[in-house]
């Protein structure tokens, strides 16, 4: 889908780049001193960042960090958690609600309502105010730059992430990088986001270009592959949702030491050949 915005201001810019049932992607520019809601949980889904530019300060009930671009960060359903740009300049990020939960039209029909009518809406999506107990330990919350799993001469490999609504990967390639075979995932869908250089996707048989900043989706049971640019180095992110054991397939793929391992790792991942 083509970016969609929600919000074009001075003080921030929101878009919505990805809007399914297992995942809802929206990418945010806020202002210096700009603030996101205040202390809040989500109880049915999972609320993740992936910090572009600019330094992101997330609060949760035993403290402050500031996370740094490339930093990744999953806050569970039922941890108490707010954000906001502490400055000087501009901050930039990814956001992910796993499963969606709606959290697309709730934004829409935000932007759209009358200030008689917000408050209903807000109430309809699955956001609410921090709970007097405290909510789950932000001990679980996972703040990373990621688990170093392969590395060769034209493509190295990080997860992020794999907490079972969510999986995801940030990835570089060489020129001319390996492409994947064809495959489908069954029971998932598999989304990417490009930050640096340039991809094509082959999805249900079109060629998709994918240049910085593009995000493609690929819903699940859709065959598909990808294939990097001749002339430049390309970085990635690849997000499972759910997450369908991704973080346990990578481990295999990197141990494999043949053809069959690496046929028997897809198998027990929920990928499957082209037909």
């Amino acid at each position: 889908m083509e970016p969609v915005t929600v919000t074009r201001i001075p003080t921030s810019d929101v878009e919505i780049l990805i809007a399914h049932e297992d995942l809802v992607v929206t990418r945010t520019r806020y202002a210096a001193e700009e603030r996101g809601p205040d202390f809040h949980v989500h109880r049915k889904h999972a609320d993740a960042f992936y910090v572009l530019d600019g330094a992101f300060t997330i609060a949760l009930r035993d403290g402050e960090r500031v996370l740094e671009p490339g930093t990744f960060a999953l806050v569970p359903p039922n941890v108490v958690h707010a954000f906001r740009n502490d400055g000087p300049g501009d901050m930039r990020f990814l956001n992910f609600h796993a499963p969606g939960t709606g959290f697309d039209r709730y934004l829409l029909e935000l932007r759209d309502a009358a200030p008689e009518s917000r408050a209903a809406i807000s109430a309809s999506f699955d956001q609410h105010p921090a709970p007097a107990d405290g909510g789950l330990d932000p001990g679980s919350v996972l703040m990373s730059t990621g688990e170093y799993l392969a590395e060769c001469p034209s493509l190295n490999i990080t997860l992020l992430a794999d907490d079972g609504q969510l999986g995801i990967s940030h990835s570089w390639s060489a020129p001319g990088g390996p492409s994947p075979p064809a495959h489908l995932h069954r029971r998932h869908s598999e989304s990417f986001y490009v930050l640096e250089g340039e991809m094509t996707f082959t999805v249900d048989g079109l060629d998709v270009q994918a240049k910085a900043g593009s995000m493609v989706h690929v819903p699940p049971g859709v065959v598909h592959t990808f294939a990097f640019s001749d002339s430049a180095e390309v970085r990635f992110l690849d997000i499972h949702a759910p997450s369908s054991g991704f973080g346990d397939f990578l481990r295999a793929l990197h141990a494999a030491r043949d053809e069959e391992e690496l046929s028997a790792a897809r198998a027990r991942f929920d990928q499957a050949p082209a037909p």
